[in-house]
C-alpha cells in the first residue's frame, strides 16, 4: 500500500528522471527529441549537458502522465528525404563513435557505396523497425490512432523564425543556437525509385506533416 502511495506521488514532485531533463521540469517543457531534427541546438539551448535521450511521446506519458498532461510538449520535424539524408551521413561518418553507431556503419557500407545504393539496398520496413535513427518522425510524436501528442510542431526549413516565435510565446525570448544553419544538407541527385521508396517507407510523415 506505501509502495503504490509512494508511486502515486512521484508525479507531482518536481524532479527530473527518464525521460524527463531538468530543463524541462524548470521549465515546464517537454521536447521530444526527433534525431536529426536540430535537437542538440534545443539542449544547447537549454545548457543541457546530459545524454541525448531520443524518447518517443509514449515513453514520457508512460513515466509521468501528470507531467505529461500538464507540460507544454513540442517537436521539430524535418522533410523525411533530407532527414534520412542527413541519418546516412551521419552515421557513414562514425555517427557518436559508439561501438553501436560504428556497427551500423559497417553494416550500412557492407550493402551499399553511396546513398541512393543504402535507399535501394538497405532502406526497409525491418531496418527502420530496429534502427531509431531513421525511425519515421511519427513514431515520436503521434499514437497509434494517429493523433498528434504534442502541442508545437516547429520545422526545421523555417526553424529561425519558428523558434522565435516560440520562444516569445512561452516567455524565454532567446534565439536558438543553431550550430549546423550553414550547414544544411540537401540530397544528392538519386533515381526515381528511391525517391519512390523513401516516399513510400515514409508516406505517413508525408501526409501527417505536411510534406510534399
Amino acid at each position: 500500500m506505501l509502495k503504490k502511495y509512494l508511486s502515486r506521488i512521484k508525479f507531482h514532485l518536481p524532479f527530473a528522471h527518464y525521460p524527463y531533463k531538468k530543463f524541462m521540469i524548470k521549465n515546464k517543457c517537454l521536447f521530444v527529441h526527433i534525431p536529426k531534427n536540430a535537437g542538440s541546438s534545443v539542449l544547447k539551448f537549454f545548457d543541457d549537458k546530459g545524454y541525448r535521450w531520443h524518447a518517443k511521446w509514449f515513453d514520457f506519458f508512460e513515466s509521468n502522465p501528470v507531467f505529461f498532461e500538464s507540460f507544454h510538449k513540442f517537436a521539430i520535424v524535418r522533410e523525411p528525404a533530407q532527414r534520412v539524408f542527413s541519418a546516412y551521413n551521419y552515421i557513414i561518418n562514425g555517427g557518436n563513435h559508439s561501438p553501436s553507431d560504428l556497427e551500423l556503419k559497417a553494416y550500412i557500407e557492407s550493402g551499399s557505396e553511396n546513398f541512393e545504393q543504402f535507399v535501394e539496398n538497405v532502406l526497409d520496413h525491418d531496418f527502420l523497425l530496429f534502427q531509431t535513427l531513421f525511425q519515421p518522425q511519427v513514431f515520436y510524436i503521434y499514437d497509434r490512432h494517429y493523433k498528434c501528442r504534442v502541442d508545437t510542431i516547429l520545422y526545421y526549413e523555417n526553424l529561425d523564425s519558428e523558434w522565435s516565435a516560440f520562444s516569445k510565446s512561452q516567455n524565454w525570448h532567446a534565439q536558438l543556437p543553431w550550430e549546423n544553419k550553414g550547414r544544411i544538407t540537401k540530397v544528392v541527385d538519386i533515381s526515381a525509385s528511391a525517391q519512390a521508396k523513401i516516399k513510400t517507407l515514409y508516406q505517413k510523415d508525408y501526409e501527417f506533416l505536411g510534406y510534399q
